[in-house]
Order: structure tokens, then C-alpha cells, then sequence
């Protein structure tokens, strides 16, 4: 709840402008004021322990699997202007969905190059985003 409070203010700060010329934060406090109300339904749950608990037991399995994912969340970030868009994202989302269960791995990659063409066309051709092509210049 403090940090969507901190994401409040500073989106506040930015300028939120209206909903016909969104300012440079209206996004940012539209999503804290998301996780503040979610955050406080939580903390009232919790308070009143009228919800079920659910624990996740920390062992390796799922620290290794978060590990996968930041390692994989950095390479993208760093691979992103180098390899470009499509497939830079392509082996994001095909390590994510290898950690979730890697038997199905033939399976997975062929959501991953679904899933990344669809976002690619949405996102570049309907709405006009600019992606980097890379030094391979895929893109359609």
C-alpha cells in the first residue's frame, strides 16, 4: 500500500492531464490506484482472517524458477536493441513458458511464435509502434 501511494504522488507530480489528453502519469495512477484498493483487500482479509491462507513453500523449485525468470527478464532488456522485437520477445516467452512445465517443449514454441506475432501485428501495424528491428532486421 506505501509504495502505491508513492506511485500516486509521483504520478501526481508528472501530471495526470484528462481522459481525452492523458498526461505522462495517468497511467501510473490509474495502475496504483489498482494496487492500492487490491492491497487494502488483502490487508483487510488478513486483518479479519476471514480468507484461506494459501502458502507457497519456499524451496528450490520455485526460487530456481523465479531466478529463470529474472535472468531471462534481463537478457531481454539487454538483447532487446541488438536481437529486435520479435526475437528478443520470442525467447522470453518461450523460457516462461518452459519453467511452467518444460516437457511440452515443441508445444511451447509454437504458442511463443503465436502469441509474438499476434502482439507484434497488433501492436505495430494496428496501432503504430515503433519496434527495434535488430542487426538481423526481422520484422514484417
Amino acid at each position: 500500500m506505501g509504495f502505491s501511494i508513492l506511485i500516486i504522488l509521483s504520478s501526481l507530480k508528472l501530471g495526470i492531464g484528462d481522459l481525452r489528453s492523458p498526461g505522462p502519469g495517468f497511467m501510473g495512477l490509474i495502475a496504483s490506484i489498482l494496487l492500492f484498493i487490491l492491497s487494502l483487500v488483502v490487508f483487510i482479509q488478513d486483518t479479519l482472517g476471514s480468507a484461506e491462507t494459501l502458502e507457497i513453500p519456499l524451496n528450490w523449485t520455485n526460487f530456481s524458477k523465479q531466478f529463470i525468470i529474472t535472468v531471462g527478464l534481463c537478457f531481454y532488456a539487454l538483447s532487446l536493441e541488438y536481437l529486435g522485437f520479435l526475437v528478443s520477445s520470442f525467447i522470453l516467452m518461450w523460457i516462461m513458458f518452459l519453467v511452467d512445465s518444460p516437457k511440452k517443449w515443441l508445444y511451447h514454441l509454437i504458442i511463443a511464435i503465436i502469441v509474438i506475432n499476434i502482439s507484434y501485428f497488433v501492436l505495430s501495424k494496428l496501432l503504430g509502434v515503433v519496434f527495434p528491428s535488430g542487426s538481423f532486421h526481422i520484422q514484417w
